[in-house]
């Protein structure tokens, strides 16, 4: 099992349905080929951790900096694991704009973010750094 995380900014042109165009590719693609992980998006920037075969994981990056939907692609970290964190997430997603934040929904979605990322477990460096790296950009 091999994971990655990588962040990225959005072109400044992308919209909502562009996001959802990537994130219905994304689940129909790591579907097929093994991939779990979670993608967050806020305030033109993603996150994202993948996890699954290595060449499968290896592949799918090389596409996403392909991608000329976003730019500033930093791989932060990859590592050799031996069990799926988001074993039953395809790709976990929710849309966070900063003009809706003072919105009770999203507001409530922040917080059960951060609540599941200071709960969840954390077996491995990559995954400490994408709950590390996802409450850094919720709490702007």
């Amino acid at each position: 099992m091999f994971e990655l995380i990588y962040r990225s900014k959005a072109d400044d042109n992308l919209k909502s349905s562009d996001i959802l165009d990537i994130l219905n590719i994304s689940k129909q693609w790591n579907s097929t080929h093994n991939i779990t992980g979670c993608l967050l998006y806020y305030n033109h920037e993603f996150l994202q951790i993948l996890e699954g075969d290595d060449i499968a994981v290896k592949d799918l990056f090389s596409q996403i900096e392909k991608d000329r939907r976003h730019s500033n692609i930093s791989r932060i970290s990859e590592n050799e694991k031996s069990n799926r964190t988001f074993k039953n997430w395809s790709m976990a997603y929710h849309e966070l704009k900063k003009s809706e934040i003072h919105d009770m929904n999203r507001q409530h979605f922040i917080d059960s973010f951060l609540t599941i990322s200071q709960l969840a477990e954390k077996p491995t460096h990559v995954v400490k750094l994408f709950w590390f790296l996802s409450q850094k950009i919720l709490k702007g």
